[in-house]
């Protein structure tokens, strides 16, 4: 070997393998202090991109989850308020099944409608407020998001919905609600009573006890509406209804109660037929031409004058319609319904005229009517159809009602709908001197022209009971109360037997419904905790495949601490020992 100063070889090379231990111990004591194998890229690049990304994994599953836990209370929030909506659809049904007995009367049921509806109330009160971190649960509001689908329950990793998310729409739980459980009113009735066919006693004639009237016959019609006007209307959804007939109500005082014409009415509407004379149709041609209601021949006789009497009612004997000094169609279809008018009780009908159309109502009230045969044998007449139609709908009823105040008996009648677009009406046949004028609408209560057609003279027992049928609201009829909604289900109220046994019917479907919302509320929430077992069993072997990437092996690592302290020590004596070397060449040098 060789003898230098200026480069100690020995030390140098000390030096290098000193700071190569002292590296790995380095790296060791910041191993063993943070416990990871991987603190940075640099110490397995590969190693730390894969476990970024599984971090990641780790805390998204873990979020969501936090996000099923969320979703499972949102649930029981809801499946609570439900629990809480069956005890008031099962009180409901006890009250519907209690008012479809005939032992109790009108104004009983009347109470039990009360506690009824405020069963329904509370059913939409709980729908309404039922609620998770501000997110209304029962009221129908979930089918508004996501287009349609409900709120999205999410809980994966990605954002796939047959991997990470799914939807819950638990529907409309609302009982009065158009898209709900369809159980109790919505808005109120219009309801008509009067405060002239009032009696001490329902089942009394009407003569006995009426206030005002006496024993003279008449009738009365009423009105409801049906659906709305057309479209263009401003009014939004339509404008108001469109009035349709009812019937005509006949009273005869001397033996008929308030029950006789409750009864009557709730029958269902009259049937009703239209005899329509066609352009060309004249005193003329209509001359020996037959129209046929009801198996009775109406003959048109150009010839003779006409009269009521005349009017015949043997099958093979037709009634002559005397056409003598007419001069138009009209006047002819004044004549048929001031015939038929004059002799509704063996005729069968009632009759009223509209421009160029005769109309006519079965005298008899529901089903009954639909089997009167109408016909026309002239080819400028044409009848409806064959028979009468819409005999025994029931858009309205009619009941007793007791008035408390008055300490009396009232006929009542209620629309089967709730609000502004389903209404009833009263109008009252108060100008009777008269032949009903040509275009006019059927009915109309504005106008004061007899709308059955009947000559005063020809009158006979139909004298019209004085104030039975005015439609002065301050002193005949009054409107009890009407809204602005559509209730039109059979679960409205349990007013009436009738209605109580349709009430059944819907609340039994209300049930149902209401059942399968929470049968899908428990499978929601089995789902969602076998969705977080799966999570957590997934964040557990993630979590499990992070720490063989990233944790220091404890043992091992000791191991290579051990090795590179003791090799650091090692280098620093041997450091000290190599740097001393150089002395030996002063011995070479001395003088």
């Amino acid at each position: 070997m060789s003898f230098t100063i200026d480069h100690n070889m020995m030390a140098i090379r000390t030096t290098r393998n000193l700071n190569n231990s002292y590296n790995r111990l380095a790296k060791s004591t910041e191993r063993l202090s943070s416990g990871l194998r991987v603190n940075s890229a640099a110490d397995d690049a590969a190693g730390f991109a894969v476990r970024e990304l599984m971090r990641s994994d780790i805390e998204t599953i873990n979020q969501g989850i936090r996000n099923a836990a969320d979703a499972i209370s949102m649930l029981q929030t809801a499946e609570g308020a439900l629990s809480v909506i069956d005890e008031k659809l099962t009180r409901m049904k006890e009250l519907a099944t209690q008012a479809a007995s005939g032992t109790y009367t009108t104004a009983q049921r009347s109470i039990i409608n009360s506690e009824y509806q405020a069963m329904a109330a509370e059913i939409d009160r709980i729908a309404s407020a039922a609620d998770f971190n501000g997110v209304k649960l029962l009221d129908g509001s979930l089918k508004s998001f996501h287009a349609g689908s409900g709120i999205k329950i999410h809980f994966g990793t990605g954002n796939s919905r047959a991997e990470d998310y799914y939807f819950v729409n638990l529907g409309d739980l609302r009982a009065t609600s158009s898209t709900g459980l369809r159980v109790g009113n919505s808005d109120p009735m219009d309801i008509w009573r009067t405060t002239a066919l009032n009696a001490t006693n329902p089942a009394d004639p009407l003569y006995t006890t009426a206030r005002e009237g006496g024993s003279q016959a008449g009738v009365f019609g009423l009105q409801y509406t049906s659906g709305v006007t057309a479209s263009g209307d401003p009014t939004p959804c339509g404008g108001p209804g469109i009035w349709q007939m009812y019937g005509y109500v006949g009273i005869d005082p001397s033996c008929e109660s308030i029950t006789d014409v409750v009864a009557k009415i709730n029958q269902g509407s009259q049937a009703n037929g239209t005899f329509n004379f066609l352009p060309g149709a004249d005193p003329a041609t209509l001359d020996g031409q037959e129209i046929v209601i009801n198996g009775q021949h109406y003959q048109f006789d150009q010839t003779q004058a006409f009269t009521t009497s005349a009017y015949s009612n043997h099958p093979n004997l037709a009634t002559v319609i005397g056409l003598a000094g007419t001069a138009s169609a009209a006047e002819a279809i004044e004549r048929v319904a001031v015939m038929l008018n004059s002799h509704y009780t063996s005729a069968g009908v009632f009759a009223a005229v509209n421009g160029a159309t005769l109309q006519v109502f079965a005298t008899q009230f529901g089903v009954q009517g639909n089997e009167i045969d109408i016909s026309a044998s002239s080819q400028n007449i044409k009848a409806s159809d064959r028979h009468l139609k819409g005999g025994g709908e029931t858009p309205l009823t009619a009941s007793v009602w007791w008035d408390d105040k008055n300490q009396e008996y009232e006929l009542q009648l209620t629309m089967g709908k709730g609000g502004e677009r389903y209404q009833a009406r009263i109008f009252a046949l108060t100008t009777i001197n008269t032949l009903t004028g040509a275009g006019k609408v059927i009915g109309d209560p504005s106008s004061t022209v007899g709308y059955l057609g009947i000559l005063a003279t020809d009158l006979g027992g139909l004298s019209f009971i004085p104030n039975y049928g005015s439609t002065d609201s301050d002193y005949e009829w009054s409107e009890a109360q009407n809204g602005s909604g559509r209730t039109d289900w059979n679960g409205a109220d349990i007013l009436t037997q009738s209605a109580a046994q349709l009430a059944l019917q819907a609340i039994d479907q209300a049930i149902a419904l209401k059942d399968m919302r929470r049968t899908e509320l428990g499978a929601y929430i089995n789902r969602l905790e076998n969705t977080i077992t799966n999570l957590q069993i997934q964040a557990e072997n993630l979590q499990y495949a992070e720490s063989r990437i990233s944790d220091m092996d404890v043992a091992s690592e000791m191991v290579e601490y051990s090795r590179d302290q003791i090799l650091v020590q090692a280098g620093v004596a041997l450091l000290s020992q190599a740097n001393a070397f150089p002395k030996i060449v002063l011995d070479l040098i001395k003088f």
